[in-house]
């Protein structure tokens, strides 16, 4: 894993202190390493200079273009893998960040048509197949990627984002140029780039929890490319050409059996666990005692197990990394993780988020995520990345995206009991409600604990907003249509869940998938990781698995009240089923209510207390008023509104908006 920036100077040139400086910035991402590349004189006919640092004894008063890397080191530790890395012809180059998991097959390809490598990295690998192929290389890759190519001939910069976009590309155009780096932060060292919030994105965030939508940031002329897209910049010109790649198809792929449908998420979630485990270096998992990261974990020990040589980056034995809470056990599943780990002879390494230790790092957690983020959940993944960076860890496997591919979430239940009741199959439907009640699901019942997937105009019929959402909401709707609301989105989707061959669920999932849940999540994921240099992996999130997940048959999904049905039958001997069959769901969860309305008070209130950054988008007297009352000890929901407002704060201190 990598940090990579660049600059294309269609109109003017680039200045090599201003590119150390954004390298400089993602020096978290890439310690083992960085590298510049700068391209100067005319279009049509460029010199190349590459330098380890970009110093300002360079003339840049015709440096072109110019690329910047840090380095991770991952595969090939030697100082051959080092980047910017060229064709044996000095003439394309590349910046690369994320692991391509199909390169020896890909390299193998290469080589019988005659290409020869000095290297085995991945990187490597993908300039020769950009060489081959072209644009359409990107259609062979397998992995997490975000890569730009400087391709001389066509004096054209390529750049690519993975496809379920778990590896960032943010980019901008200030005065005709074209600049890009793997974090916003990165850009703003950029003087030419502005370093002012969109108010209405801003808003987005503050009504709805999330800032992570397509091409949309809270930053004004800050763009990020949507994962499955390639952009294209025509140098010279400064033109600039955006196209998607791929495409998630929702639809069921055809009838099979039940049975052959298990056998078939078993045999992905194997072959993709082990591709993520190819590695030089030491590689570690996550495990929360759910049954994603449990999943992975079991299927890690089945590798190390039967095929060693596959399973070498673990080492003597597999480290896991938990979250824990001594003082509020309501939220600790320890029992269950340190049982998954007894199961494969794993060394279990507990974590124990603080809230002190939380507040204390608050404002530099906000500095590395670029955005704000919306619960007090992500600390506890800050905390498990810091303890495997302390454990000696390089590679962290991880089991984000398994709600969302594989139907994890109560919303999926809800969208299959809809789709059987619209179907007319009342039986199956009471069959299932039976299920969900069996499971101690009791919000299927109470259509007000349901509320953030009611629309608008039906939370304000039923009341059921708290006082705190009321308070913050009252001057914003005018700001956000209502349309675009995830309440709304999920109602457009159950309406039109029986279109296109797909079923309202895997309309859903898409939707989390692309648009609303995923794209936040894997923004954290990464800059958590990040921030202490360590690579996470997240091998439910390949796209081969991903396709199958969505596309299984809802039943595989939901099946008598169990969610994530065909994964619980697929590791049946793999998890043990204390786990397997757990009826609770927690994952790295936190004690929000309890440290915002207790162990936090003071510090909050002192803050409070005093001028607020944020305060052009929020009624802080209101908001003051709120937090002094009974009610900010008593509603839990109010805390999600209190959690956003105070890391809007601490984002538009850390970046001094």
């Amino acid at each position: 894993m990598c940090g990579i920036v660049g600059i294309v100077a269609s109109n003017g040139t680039v200045d090599p202190p201003n590119l150390q400086r954004m390298s400089d910035l993602l020096v978290h991402r890439g310690p083992d390493g960085e590298g510049f590349l700068f391209a100067s004189g005319c279009w049509d006919r460029l010199r190349y200079s590459v330098q380890r640092r970009a110093e300002r004894g360079l003339d840049n008063s015709l440096i072109r273009v110019g690329l910047g890397h840090r380095r991770l080191a991952i595969l090939d530790l030697s100082d051959r893998g080092l980047q910017p890395m060229c064709m044996p012809d000095g003439k394309t180059w590349i910046v690369f960040n994320g692991e391509v998991y199909n390169h020896a097959e890909i390299r193998s390809l290469l080589k019988s048509e005659g290409h020869e490598f000095t290297t085995t990295t991945d990187t490597e690998v993908l300039l020769h197949a950009y060489v081959r192929w072209g644009e359409r290389c990107i259609d062979r890759l397998d992995g997490m990627f975000a890569f730009a190519v400087w391709d001389d001939a066509n004096r054209r910069l390529f750049c690519g984002r993975d496809r379920l976009g778990i590896k960032p590309f943010y980019y901008a155009t200030p005065n005709g140029n074209f600049t890009f780096a793997s974090e916003i932060k990165a850009l703003l060292a950029d003087p030419q780039c502005q370093r002012e919030a969109d108010d209405k994105a801003v808003v987005g965030f503050l009504v709805h929890g999330n800032c992570d939508y397509a091409e949309r940031t809270l930053f004004r002329g800050i763009q990020s490319l949507p994962a499955a897209h390639t952009l294209t910049v025509d140098a010279a010109t400064g033109g600039m050409s955006i196209r998607r790649y791929w495409q998630l198809d929702a639809r069921s792929q055809g009838k099979q059996t039940d049975d052959a449908h298990i056998a078939q998420v078993r045999e992905a979630l194997v072959a993709s666990v082990r591709t993520h485990l190819i590695s030089d270096v030491r590689a570690g998992s996550c495990l929360s005692g759910g049954l994603d990261s449990s999943s992975l974990v079991a299927t890690i020990g089945k590798i190390w197990r039967d095929e060693p040589e596959a399973a070498a980056a673990i080492g003597e034995r597999l480290y896991t990394f938990t979250s824990c809470y001594e003082q509020q056990r309501a939220f600790d599943e320890r029992e269950y993780a340190l049982e998954v780990a007894r199961s494969v002879g794993a060394k279990p390494h507990l974590v124990f988020p603080s809230p002190d230790d939380f507040w204390s790092n608050f404002q530099r957690i906000a500095w590395h995520q670029d955005m704000p983020f919306g619960a007090l959940s992500f600390y506890a993944q800050w905390c498990v990345m810091r303890a495997a960076k302390e454990g000696g860890v390089k590679v962290l496997i991880d089991g984000q995206g398994g709600d969302e591919v594989f139907g994890g979430y109560a919303k999926f239940r809800y969208a299959y009991l809809a789709s059987l009741l619209r179907g007319g199959r009342i039986g199956v439907a009471i069959r299932e409600l039976t299920g969900l009640l069996r499971q101690g699901d009791r919000y299927v019942l109470d259509i007000r604990k349901g509320y953030r997937y009611l629309p608008a105009y039906v939370r304000r019929a039923l009341n059921v907003d708290s006082a705190l959402q009321q308070i913050l909401t009252e001057n914003w709707n005018d700001a956000i249509a209502e349309d675009s609301t995830p309440a709304n989105r999920w109602w457009r989707n159950a309406r039109n869940g029986n279109g296109a061959g797909s079923t309202m669920m895997q309309r859903i999932q898409v939707d989390d998938i692309v648009v609303d849940t995923l794209p936040q999540l894997l923004r954290m994921e990464d800059r958590s990781s990040m921030a202490f240099s360590l690579e996470a992996r997240v091998p439910m999130l390949d796209h081969h698995v991903v396709q199958l997940g969505v596309s299984l048959p809802d039943h595989m999904k939901v099946n008598r009240g169990w969610s994530k049905f065909a994964v619980r039958q697929a590791m049946s001997g793999l998890v043990p089923d204390a786990v397997r069959l757990r009826k609770t769901k927690l994952g790295f969860a936190a004690p929000d209510r309890a440290w915002l309305a207790d162990d936090l008070r003071a510090p909050i209130n002192e803050l409070l207390e005093n001028d607020l950054r944020c305060q052009r988008f929020v009624n802080v007297p209101a908001l003051r008023r709120w937090y002094r009352g009974s009610d900010a000890r008593v509603n839990t929901e109010s805390f999600l509104g209190l959690f956003r407002v105070l890391s809007l704060e601490m984002w538009m201190r850390a970046f001094a908006l």
